[in-house]
């Protein structure tokens, strides 16, 4: 069984990737800064009266660098719906002064003694796990999330464990770079990363967030048919300019799975990308193709409902869950993003100061894309 170390440096050394006979540099060495702050600005869940959290910006000492673990300057952090759902009250532990958010862009300025594979000045990202290296998923694995179970990233200066960050890809800036580790993840695994899409498959792409244009951006690039489906026409429009060949109007076509047949001449989806939840898990297991992959991502209408096993055993079909992937899916991922010249579609930034616009916006759902903070 390999140490914690000889895994970091296994992981780490996938950081020239092949693509096809060349490799690209994962991220390029900036100068060396001037100095490093002894205390840093970060944003903090707190607890109100109802029991509900909410975010509070505090300025706070650096922690200290274990010997596994790099110090990140952030310059970038992509938000989630994650975010939204840890503001709700919490019957099971207390989240108070747990740093918020998964999803960080920025430079390393110090490494512990044993980090192996990471250099200083070196531009990364955070993963959403701290020490989810490669599969298969484990409980351990799975309960380091950034935001969640341990401290996120929404500050100045923030220390990750040496498993928890990878490069850069080449090409693309730091706010672009931030909306990788969630919704980039998560679209790839729901996808392409579990599973071979062939030119001219349907993949449909519940809504317009940031999984969901991941996802549609993914597909495209394998030459499928995508199909967008959400409550707003001008979505649909924009969805369209980015890549998407048919958008369905779930609020004007309630029954959008006949429609998807339709659409298809009574194929269906070969891939289903379902964020909706509960309240989609019928229809999207009714439009589902044969041999076809329904990957459930998010709950937007609740976690709970329920799969017609009839409508997956007389189609030869799977459900998966998918929830984010390992560092080795990470750089699976980015190797494809390079290849492909992709880029992260974002819909609007925020300055720190500005978190409350920023969650605002998170809330009310208008954006396509990404919502992310510059700091």
């Amino acid at each position: 069984m390999l140490t914690r170390s000889e895994k970091a440096m296994k992981a780490a050394s996938t950081i020239l990737i092949v693509l096809g006979m060349g490799y690209f540099a994962a991220a390029p060495i900036l100068a060396a800064p001037a100095s490093i702050a002894t205390t840093t600005r970060k944003v903090v869940l707190e607890k109100v009266e109802s029991g509900a959290y909410r975010w509070k910006l505090i300025e706070a000492p650096i922690p200290g660098v274990g010997d596994h673990q790099v110090l990140v300057h952030v310059r970038a952090v992509a938000l989630n719906r994650g975010d939204l759902e840890m503001l709700d009250p919490d019957e099971r532990r207390d989240h108070s002064g747990l740093l918020v958010a998964s999803d960080a862009a920025g430079d390393v300025v110090a490494i512990g003694k044993q980090v192996q594979g990471i250099r200083k000045r070196e531009r990364v990202t955070s993963l959403y796990f701290s020490n989810y290296v490669d599969s298969p998923p484990t409980r351990a694995k799975l309960s380091g999330a950034h935001g969640a179970n341990v401290d996120g990233v929404l500050g100045d200066y923030i220390v990750l464990e040496d498993t928890a960050v990878a490069p850069i890809p080449p090409g693309l800036g730091y706010e672009e770079a931030s909306t990788l580790p969630t919704a980039g993840l998560t679209a790839w695994m729901a996808t392409a990363g579990q599973r071979e899409i062939h030119r001219g498959d349907v993949v449909l792409v519940q809504g317009t967030g940031g999984v969901s244009v991941f996802a549609m951006q993914f597909a495209a690039a394998l030459g499928a048919r995508v199909i967008v489906t959400s409550s707003s026409d001008d979505k649909l429009r924009r969805a369209l300019a980015l890549g998407a060949h048919d958008g369905i109007n779930y609020k004007s076509t309630p029954a959008w799975a006949d429609r998807v047949h339709e659409l298809t001449d009574d194929h269906g989806a070969d891939v289903i990308v379902d964020v909706g939840g509960k309240d989609t898990l019928e229809q999207s297991t009714k439009c589902l193709a044969y041999s076809g992959t329904l990957s459930i991502v998010g709950g937007l209408s609740g976690y709970g409902g329920s799969i017609p096993s009839l409508g997956l055993l007389s189609k030869a079909a799977r459900a998966q869950g998918v929830f984010v992937g390992s560092r080795a899916d990470y750089l699976r991922m980015i190797a494809f993003i390079v290849k492909h010249h992709l880029r992260p579609v974002i819909d609007r930034t925020f300055t720190l100061e500005q978190y409350d616009d920023a969650l605002r916006d998170m809330v009310s759902g208008g954006f396509v894309g990404k919502i992310v903070i510059r700091l």
